[in-house]
């Protein structure tokens, strides 16, 4: 039986964020490479825990005290996860091992994502990652970068995709339904071939404050916000990454991005 205590915690932690990946609850509570809780053959729900974090897991979900939904794998790159596995973002049995990765949430939080999902109807920008080790060498390559707080990526990116946890962290954080949320502020677009959904008003982002060059929704920005500059390809070289990301230049030139300080900026 999964121990008491150990599952308090664990339902503790999930519920103090909004979508939390099973690479955090390893972090926090026991990492085991090998270890992983399977919701059909070969489909890996929650890889890297110990077993009885895994136990504790199962169990929390059995009594229904925590509930999953599919993520991009972009959330777990940002906790330094990289599975070198194909990707799924259907529950169904796999012939080969397969990952499905997923956001843990208390029960409110998931009927709210699930919300997200029917009307939105994807998970993640790019079903397929002809290169797996792309994103752990981007990680490697930025581990060092400290955001200058410039704004400069808040008025040049576009298009801001957005996943079903992002409009609900949006919808949370501005008071309004998830189906107000994605109405007026998301669209579907066209990324390299694939449908996704992003914010309707980009260049610069409509929650940027100019004058301050800070973001409104700072704690609830979608998770492209999250990954830039630490997992994106734009900031590697090639594509002006000078005019993107300072502290990416100031690396490659063998410095460290000098951090700003701005007055009240959540983390």
């Amino acid at each position: 039986m999964a121990d008491r205590l150990l599952k308090r915690r664990i339902e503790r932690f999930v519920s103090s964020d909004r979508h939390v990946t099973s690479a955090r609850i390893a972090k926090a509570f026991g990492e085991d490479p090998e270890g992983a809780v399977t919701c059909a053959e070969n489909l890996v729900v929650a890889p890297g825990l110990s077993r009885e974090v895994a136990e504790a897991l199962i169990s929390l979900g059995a009594e229904g005290r925590i509930l999953w939904s599919p993520i991009s794998r972009t959330a777990y790159h940002l906790d330094g996860l990289f599975l070198d596995l194909p990707v799924s973002y259907v529950q169904r049995p796999c012939d080969q091992p397969t990952w499905l990765p997923a956001a843990f949430n208390a029960p409110p939080v998931h009927r709210r994502v699930m919300e997200a999902v029917r009307l939105m109807g994807a998970v993640g920008l790019y079903p397929g990652v002809p290169d797996p080790d792309l994103g752990a060498r981007l990680f490697e390559a930025h581990s060092h970068l400290e955001c200058r707080m410039c704004g400069l990526c808040c008025t040049l990116s576009t298009p801001i995709t957005l996943e079903p946890q992002d409009v609900e962290r949006l919808s949370a954080h501005l008071g309004i339904g998830i189906r107000e949320t994605v109405e007026v502020y998301a669209h579907r677009v066209e990324v390299g071939g694939y449908e996704a959904w992003a914010m309707k008003k980009t260049l610069p982002c409509g929650f940027l404050d100019e004058a301050e060059g800070l973001c409104k929704i700072h704690g609830a920005r979608p998770m492209i916000c999250r990954t830039f500059p630490h997992l994106s390809p734009l900031t590697l070289g090639g594509d002006p990454p000078g005019g993107w990301c300072p502290a990416a230049e100031d690396r490659r030139r063998g410095g460290r991005g000098r951090r700003g300080a701005p007055p009240n900026l959540p983390p």
